[in-house]
């Protein structure tokens, strides 16, 4: 069974594509599909951001990744929307939703800071018409595409996970984009209801190994680390684990996306 899952979602050539980023990146989307269930019982899943300059990789892997949940590849712009249009953006999500950083420059510059509670179990207010609000509980999660890291605050940038693949030793393909960008969305999507069946046991045992994890972390790099990114790191250190259980994906793999989780946690105890 495992192998067959990873042959329908073309696994061996994203990860020959990507490399240990790519992994990480899955990782964390495995653990999208079930954020709220996560944040209900750890009260936060992280913002992934995934970072490239153009011709990186950027669209190739979001597209990959959401054709996985059966999703046609789409971005929102939250810079161009209003206000009421992006809390119905964040009403409505179930599973990981993708957002683009546009560089052209619109008339309401957009503030980062208003995604923060999306990190926790904040609520989320939705227009209804007229003046009648709503309050409901953000379902989803957040992906955030851009080529340059986001000028952010620090409380924004402590919330995310930081998949960069313009970095030197990021990847080095060794097949051709098409491999895994022509990749048939009713087989990859074999992955995504397998995950969705998975609940339980995904949320079960991040519980378990989430402990353990936070605390080599903070054992390792010391006070420096600030503790919302050693909580990051330690879930998708929980997550990585599930992925490799899932996909019996081979040690040298994990190794590598071990390290770069691991780098992440590092590069927060260096001072900017």
């Amino acid at each position: 069974m495992q192998n067959e899952l990873k042959s329908a979602i073309r696994f061996n050539d994203f990860v020959a594509y990507f490399g240990a980023r790519g992994v990480v990146a899955l990782a964390w989307w495995m653990g999208a599909a079930h954020a709220a269930r996560i944040r209900e019982d750890q009260n936060s899943f992280p913002f992934l951001q995934i970072n490239g300059a153009a011709g990186s990789g950027k669209s190739l892997m979001l597209e990959y990744l959401q054709k996985l949940n059966g999703q046609t590849p789409y971005a929102h712009s939250l810079a161009h929307a209003t206000q009421a249009a992006r809390a119905r953006i964040y009403a409505n999500a179930e599973g990981p939703i993708v957002i683009c950083e546009h560089h052209d420059e619109p008339e309401q510059p957009f503030d980062w800071d208003e995604l923060k509670p999306l990190y926790s179990s904040g609520d989320v207010i939705s227009q209804e018409g007229g003046d009648r609000t709503q309050r409901v509980t953000f379902k989803g999660a957040l992906v955030i595409t851009a080529n340059q890291p986001l000028e952010c605050s620090e409380a924004v940038r402590s919330r995310m996970v930081v998949v960069d693949l313009s970095v030197a030793d990021a990847h080095t393909p060794r097949i051709r984009p098409e491999a895994i960008g022509d990749l048939n969305a009713n087989e990859a999507s074999a992955f995504g209801i397998k995950v969705a069946q998975a609940e339980d046991w995904i949320s079960s045992t991040i519980k378990v190994f989430l402990p353990g994890y936070q605390g080599q972390l903070m054992h390792k790099y010391g006070p420096r680390l600030n503790a919302r990114t050693a909580l990051n790191c330690a879930q998708m250190l929980a997550l990585l684990d599930l992925l490799c259980s899932l996909l019996a994906i081979p040690q040298d793999v994990q190794l590598d996306a071990r390290k770069v989780v691991h780098d992440i946690a590092f590069l927060d105890t260096i001072p900017y």
